[in-house]
């Protein structure tokens, strides 16, 4: 494991409020699979916490994130390692993924600027998501030779439908907030001073809602939603692995 500086921040708002923003310090805002492992760490500390009704997720100052970084050094290096080992760093994505979405409280995704690739599974993996009016979404897997994986193609398709699914991936169509929120993928889009009070706003109405019904409801709806999810989805790193290795030219091993 590589040791990496913390990019992640937690922050309480109040008891039951809590603000979680991840951050690389350049302008790409790129998810390595240090910041991957972070961000899982700390879904899986918050999870542990009973009184915790809602979470504000952000990403960098100038973008959500651009996604994955293929040009991360440890994940670079994994082309040395055999194909199990590779399985199993290929499936940290889906576990991030997974983790944001199993949170029993409300998520909510405040998103500004660029949210392309990975950056765009995470958010998908929040029950909801608000944008700054000039954000913009991409999904580029496809079109650099990749799939789009971590569990996210059954999420997408949820939200957006079968149609807007394949045009989003497979023709890689860049969406503006109008387009995005037409199509289901993000709930509001605002101005940056808005966003912030309307992502607040919607946390402290969930903080006031009576725990167990709140709790047991989001469980509810996320079982219905995701009944196939595991089924149609448990191969992602498998995909990934064959696609990445011919896009090298060297398949893992």
């Amino acid at each position: 494991m590589v040791n990496i500086e913390i990019m992640v921040n937690i922050e309480f708002i109040t008891d039951k409020l809590v603000s979680v923003s991840f951050d690389s310090g350049e302008r790409s805002n790129l998810l390595s699979l240090g910041v991957i492992r972070q961000l899982t760490e700390v879904a899986n500390k918050l999870a542990k916490n009973n009184n915790l009704m809602a979470i504000i997720l952000s990403g960098g100052k100038q973008n959500f994130s651009f996604g994955f970084d293929l040009k991360d050094k440890e994940f670079l290096r994994l082309e040395k390692l055999g194909f199990e080992e590779n399985r199993n760093y290929f499936q940290l994505g889906k576990i991030m993924c997974d983790a944001w979405e199993n949170l029993s409280c409300l998520t909510v995704c405040k998103i500004n600027g660029w949210c392309v690739g990975g950056g765009v599974a995470l958010a998908i993996s929040c029950d909801l998501r608000l944008a700054e009016t000039a954000a913009k979404f991409y999904v580029p897997e496809v079109e650099r030779g990749l799939n789009m994986s971590w569990g996210s193609v059954p999420r997408l398709i949820a939200l957006l439908g079968p149609a807007k699914t394949k045009r989003l991936l497979l023709l890689a169509e860049k969406l503006n907030s109008s387009t995005a929120k037409d199509w289901g993928l993000i709930d509001s889009y605002l101005s940056p001073g808005k966003l912030e009070l309307e992502t607040i706003k919607l946390a402290k109405k969930a903080a006031k809602m009576p725990r167990l019904p709140f709790v047991l409801t989001k469980e509810s709806v996320n079982n219905h939603s995701n009944a196939l999810a595991k089924a149609t989805s448990y191969n992602d790193q498998d995909i990934f692995s064959l696609a990445y290795g011919n896009l090298k030219g060297n398949f893992f091993k």
